[in-house]
């Protein structure tokens, strides 16, 4: 799950699988698969940056099982 902050302030978890694209205008608009949409404080940057972390963290993870 990636955190991003809405407009308003609320703090919200999604699913980074679940994410179609991301498009700054200028705010970040997070389209979902499903059809819908958040708008987030958070930089396009930012929220690629956390699904890197997730992803390395998941690898490594994985790493320490086998």
């Amino acid at each position: 799950m990636i955190k991003m902050t809405r407009l308003s302030g609320e703090v919200i978890y999604l699913n980074y699988i679940q994410i179609q694209y991301l498009e700054s205008i200028p705010e970040t608009k997070v389209m979902m698969v499903n059809g819908d949409y958040y708008l987030v404080k958070d930089s396009v940057e930012e929220i690629l940056q956390q699904v890197k972390v997730f992803l390395h963290a998941c690898v490594a993870f994985k790493d320490k099982l086998l």
